[in-house]
């Protein structure tokens, strides 16, 4: 099995949610709506975005933190040409595929894995990937309203005896209240401005800001 950074933080298993998607700008939106949805729903993200660890090889430390999730989404959206280099981007298919290995083909508790699988556009994945055709593939139109949708549907779905999650209706009426007050929480905490936020830091925000989300709503 590969070995993990001993400084990495590790949450519980059951609540960590792999994510394997675009880190580019154009994706930020998508990525951020996402994490954000997992969180507000009670659960851990967790990406590559995580480490920084230039002694380990990326994809190992990438399959290492897959099996320490029991949940992971995939987004295979991205099948435009790379502006830089003009060629694809074979990464998300990559990480999708050790997922899916592992469901078939590891241990029990690998075997019992959730994921859920992106594409912006419905049927697409059929020309693109079409070894995964048959599976259930949930279009979100680079939408950031179907994307919070799809990923709170999808852990109510598989949220085994916790209680139902708030509707994804509420969970974007939370994420707008969100974008307003997250300038003063940036301010406090004296970081760069929102879109220049590492991810790192992105998810302290979004962690000291449901606090206050739900406070505002009951009071």
């Amino acid at each position: 099995m590969p070995t993990r950074s001993p400084s990495a933080s590790r949450p519980p298993r059951g609540n960590s949610v792999f994510i394997n998607c675009p880190f580019d700008a154009d994706y930020q939106p998508l990525l951020r709506a996402i994490c954000f949805t997992i969180m507000a729903c009670g659960y851990v993200p967790r990406c590559a975005l995580d480490f920084s660890d230039s002694g380990l090889v990326r994809f190992q430390e990438i399959v290492g933190l897959i099996t320490e999730c029991a949940l992971s989404i995939h987004d295979i959206s991205r099948v435009e040409l790379d502006k830089t280099s003009s060629l694809p981007r074979f990464n998300m298919p990559l990480e999708l595929g050790a997922d899916l290995a592992l469901r078939i083909a590891g241990s029990p508790t690998q075997r019992a894995r959730k994921t859920l699988v992106l594409d912006a556009e419905k049927h697409r994945y059929d020309l693109t990937l079409s070894d995964i055709s048959g599976m259930d593939i949930e279009a979100h139109a680079n939408s950031v309203g179907k994307v919070i949708k799809h990923v709170r549907d999808w852990l109510n779905a598989n949220r085994g005896d916790r209680p139902i999650l708030p509707g994804a209706a509420a969970i974007a009426e939370d994420y707008a209240a969100y974008l307003k007050i997250a300038s003063g929480i940036i301010r406090a905490l004296r970081l760069d401005p929102h879109d220049d936020l590492p991810h790192r830091d992105y998810l302290d925000v979004v962690r000291q800001a449901l606090p206050q989300i739900e406070r505002a709503r009951s009071a």
